[in-house]
């Protein structure tokens, strides 16, 4: 199964043993498994990821200002 882990920037080194902080997880089409994305395990549908972009979006735009 693919997938991304982001780990806490703070305290991250490359090489050492810390748990990321949230692992994002699909199965490719086609392969056994459920292919619905996983966030931290939880199974996520389109509409929930689709949610959670725009929270994200939302969030980075009111710190870090829009990009565009």
């Amino acid at each position: 199964m693919p997938a991304e882990k982001f780990y806490d920037s703070a305290t991250a080194v490359e090489g050492d043993t810390n748990a990321p902080v949230v692992t994002i997880g699909w199965a490719t089409p086609g392969t056994s498994g459920d292919s619905g994305p996983r966030i931290n395990g939880v199974l996520f549908d389109r509409s929930g990821v689709n949610r959670m972009i725009r929270a994200l979006k939302k969030a980075r735009d009111q710190v870090y200002g829009e990009d565009e």
